[in-house]
């Protein structure tokens, strides 16, 4: 006897949890029979469902300023009051709540309005749906969903961006099913930082809109992700680097003609900021308003640009000289005393500049009432500058010199040149760093700087200069009626 009573307690405590199951089991059956989940479960046709809707944002996974899209993990969340699945918990021992797969129960047919995924059916993992004996249905799905943001990059990097998540019923109107927002705002209790946004706010909106279509009114729930792009990245990749340039474009007026280089350090400059502009042109949408980097580039280049083509005229007058014809006093006056004061410099102008004489200048003999050309072999050498000689070349020797008897005799070691003639030339060592000449009336005090080789021409008459070589070469032309006076040398 006592061993029937063991084995019809082992036997009640093994059938114990298939009693459980079955009445799982008998639930399922009794929901679904006769259920039709293409008919909205409503006691009253006239009356619209409520479903409460909720979005949990998890993380930003990307955002596209190029193609607008924005790219985001998120948990849905939807409560909705189906009529017909209810049931007596007293009936199935007790049960509160079951879950059945999505596909055999009425779901709200919500969806992305603006939806930038061409495989949006596949987007969102479908899970089953819990029901509760009351006829309440949950249904909690999760998904990554790629929405359009009109992405505005004006004060990129410094942006905040706004993208919409709008989420409606396609098929249903406003007196069918109204939508009901969860919470006030969106929640963020699971959201994991993104590396390049920071999240500023996630708000809910309930919209209620017309269409030209129809006269019924169509909801709908617009959540408003409002996200601050980190700019440190940026400053120091885009922002920084255009600063230096620019700075190392403004010497480009401090490197010296001579060095030759004026020109090339601007062009370098110039086409770094240009790969610089092509790299923001790349990642940035072509939007219709520009970004402030963009304009910043752009007059960066042009400033560029134009200290360049200023190294050029610059380069040019100074490797063209004094030829040419003589620059306007106006022009003159406004870059020797205003501009110049711009950049902390003085300048002397030539014309007003009077000869002084040094210790170490040497006057070549005083100017005779008359002028004998016999006398021109008479000067004696000692009296010359030790940096200074006159000398005769026949190379050089003016048309009708040869008999003239000004040149006559004239070496190295002569330190005279006399005598009316139709023209003429001086010659001397360039180891000298100035000198002035007078001759006659028609070429006086005509200051001489040697700095570049080049034909130049002074205030009073042409001369040519030459830096490296023997010699400095000053010519007058016919017609000067006179004698050389004198020579300073300084």
């Amino acid at each position: 006897m006592r061993m029937l009573l063991l084995a019809v307690v082992a036997t009640a405590a093994f059938l114990r949890p298939g009693l459980a199951d079955d009445n799982e089991y008998r639930l399922t059956r009794f929901l679904m029979d006769k259920y039709d989940a293409s008919v909205r479960p409503v006691e009253n046709a006239s009356m619209p469902l409520q479903v409460t809707f909720g979005v949990s944002l998890h993380h930003i996974i990307d955002v596209d300023e190029k193609n607008q899209i924005l790219t985001t993990n998120c948990w849905l969340t939807q409560i909705w009051l189906d009529h017909h699945l209810r049931w007596n918990q007293s009936e199935f021992n007790g049960i509160n709540v079951v879950r059945i797969p999505f596909n055999r129960v009425w779901k709200p047919d919500l969806i992305l309005y603006n939806n930038a995924d061409s495989q949006y059916s596949t987007a969102a993992i479908n899970t089953n749906v819990i029901v509760y004996s009351n006829g309440m249905v949950t249904w909690l799905s999760h998904g990554i969903y790629r929405s359009s943001c009109d992405i505005d990059v004006e004060f990129f990097p410094f942006d905040i961006q706004a993208c919409n998540m709008k989420w409606a019923s396609w098929t249903y109107d406003g007196y069918q099913l109204d939508l009901l927002k969860q919470t006030e705002d969106g929640d963020v209790s699971n959201y994991q930082a993104n590396g390049e946004f920071d999240l500023v706010s996630f708000d809910a909106k309930k919209h209620v809109e017309y269409y030209s279509c129809c006269p019924e009114p169509y909801p709908d729930i617009t959540y408003v992700i409002r996200i601050r792009r980190r700019p440190l990245f940026y400053v120091f990749n885009l922002i920084l680097p255009c600063i230096l340039i620019n700075c190392i474009a403004l010497l480009v007026f401090y490197v010296p003609s001579e060095s030759g280089e004026k020109v090339t350090l601007g062009i370098s400059a110039l086409l770094s900021m240009t790969v610089f502009l092509m790299t923001i042109r790349e990642s940035l949408p072509p939007t219709e308003k520009t970004p402030l980097i963009s304009l910043y580039y752009g007059v960066s280049i042009c400033l560029v640009s134009f200290a360049s083509g200023l190294s050029v005229v610059t380069l040019n007058v100074y490797h063209r000289g004094v030829r040419g014809t003589g620059v306007p006093p106006i022009i003159k006056t406004c870059v020797l005393h205003h501009l110049a004061r711009l950049v902390f410099l003085r300048f002397e102008p030539r014309d007003k500049a009077k000869p002084q004489h040094h210790n170490d200048v040497t006057r070549l003999g005083p100017r005779p009432d008359k002028w004998i050309p016999e006398d021109a072999t008479n000067v004696d050498p000692q009296q010359m500058s030790p940096r200074f000689s006159i000398r005769h070349r026949t190379n050089r020797t003016p048309d009708g010199a040869a008999n003239n008897p000004a040149w006559a005799g004239h070496n190295s070691n002569s330190g005279a040149l006399a005598g009316a003639f139709s023209e003429g030339e001086c010659l001397f060592d360039v180891a000298i760093g100035e000198g002035e000449c007078s001759v006659g009336a028609s070429l006086t005090y005509v200051s001489i700087i040697i700095e570049g080789g080049g034909r130049e021409e002074g205030d009073r008459g042409p001369y040519d200069s030459a830096k490296g070589a023997a010699e400095c070469v000053i010519r007058w032309p016919g017609g000067v009626g006179g004698a050389l006076h004198s020579l300073l040398v300084r």
